[in-house]
């Protein structure tokens, strides 16, 4: 099952950072939000090579996978 980022928004975290969430949809139709701190929503932005977020909309889900994994084993 494959899924693309459909939506992507802005949103406050506890600290007060910015954080992007991004929605999911599976090729089922199921949808999932994923919120991503602002070293994985970088990574996911510059993976994409996009300069806005709404540049994210079509990519494919591995892109958050991988911004996530690199995120958080600190990954350059």
């Amino acid at each position: 099952m494959t899924a693309v980022i459909s939506g992507v928004r802005l949103a406050a975290a506890h600290e007060g950072v910015a954080e992007i969430v991004v929605s999911l949809t599976f090729t089922n139709g199921g949808q999932s939000q994923v919120a991503l701190d602002h070293v994985a929503g970088a990574r996911l932005m510059q993976n994409c090579g996009a300069t806005q977020i709404d540049e994210l909309i079509g990519q494919g889900w591995e892109h958050v996978r991988d911004a996530l994994a690199g995120a958080y084993n600190g990954l350059d």
